[in-house]
């Protein structure tokens, strides 16, 4: 890795976050990235809501302003998907494909028909439907990342994980 040090460490790193106006899952990165003392560099947030992203960047910054915080990240807020992706390194998705209502419909829907599912977002019919909803905007991010960063890693958090995966190595 071309950021590697004579100690090991690996410094100026950019992580582009596709979803980092995430409550849940953002926060939980940020917290593991200021316990990480051997790598450090920029995360780029990128969500379609962009006060969403705007809200983690602060939380971030402040979390990274405290003296028990022993990683040294920064926290940029990215406007467009490009700006985001351009040189990173590596390239985490973690967003919600639809809205809260529409995952109660991946459920409750085959419920109605009989077919109870422990996961509505990863397999059977409500996994399904969340997957055509997902698959476009995954088409999309594939286009992007081979275009500006296609040397990055990818690591994805968003369901159905099988099937977004695929889209991303199929594009």
């Amino acid at each position: 890795m071309r950021y590697v040090q004579e100690d090991g460490t690996c410094k100026d790193l950019t992580i582009a976050y596709i979803g980092g106006g995430s409550h849940a899952w953002a926060w939980v990165f940020m917290t593991d990235l200021a316990k990480e003392t051997q790598i450090s560099g920029t995360v780029r947030l990128y969500d379609i809501n962009q006060k969403a992203a705007d809200e983690n960047k602060a939380i971030g910054d402040r979390l990274f302003a405290r003296d028990d915080v022993k990683g040294d990240w920064k926290f940029e807020v990215s406007s467009g998907l490009d700006e985001a992706l351009k040189g990173a390194d590596f390239v985490v998705i973690s967003i919600l494909p639809g809205t809260f209502d529409e995952m109660a419909v991946d459920v409750h829907t085959p419920e109605r028909y009989g077919i109870y599912q422990s996961v509505g977002d990863t397999a059977g019919p409500g996994g399904l439907m969340r997957a055509l909803r997902t698959i476009p905007m995954y088409v999309e991010f594939a286009e992007a990342i081979r275009h500006y960063c296609p040397n990055a890693w990818v690591i994805n958090y968003t369901n159905p994980m099988t099937l977004c995966v695929k889209t991303l190595y199929r594009v």
